[in-house]
């Protein structure tokens, strides 16, 4: 985990980044015979719990040349209900395309364990990820 600088969402709450080494995911996105590195990240206040977490997103790699190069950043494509934030596990990732599952909160879900899931997928054209879906595969609790 490193501290960083920037205020959450109040003003003067500092967050703590990290990566999640144990979860980077690889492939070919770019097919280019090289595999790319998917990166998932949180951004929380400092020693907070789940309901402290307050960003996550996956960083998309292309190591074919060094120095590493930012492909684009993936975030849930679930509507996020308050806090937590949604959360991202990357699957698959084949030329052109990464499939990953979303877990969301539903509004009777309490911050540490979220009910929802989806599956997402992007495509990657002309340099850019996109997303062209989300399918719910367990709705989350309405409460």
């Amino acid at each position: 985990m490193t501290p960083s600088d920037f205020d959450g969402p109040e003003q003067n709450m500092p967050q703590d980044v990290s990566a999640s080494a144990d979860k980077v995911a690889y492939g070919d996105l770019t097919g280019d015979h090289h595999d790319e590195a998917a990166l998932p990240v949180l951004c929380a206040n400092h020693n907070s719990t789940a309901a402290g977490q307050r960003a996550m997103g996956v960083m998309v790699f292309d190591g074919a040349d060094h120095p590493l190069r930012l492909i684009g950043t993936l975030v849930g494509q679930q509507p996020r209900l308050g806090e937590p934030p949604n959360f991202l596990e990357i699957r698959q990732i084949t030329p052109g395309k990464i499939v990953a599952t979303e877990t969301f909160y539903g509004p009777g879900d309490a911050n540490c364990c979220a009910s929802g899931k989806a599956t997402d997928t992007w495509t990657f054209e002309n340099g850019k990820l996109n997303p062209i879906s989300s399918v719910v595969d367990t709705r989350p609790d309405n409460g």
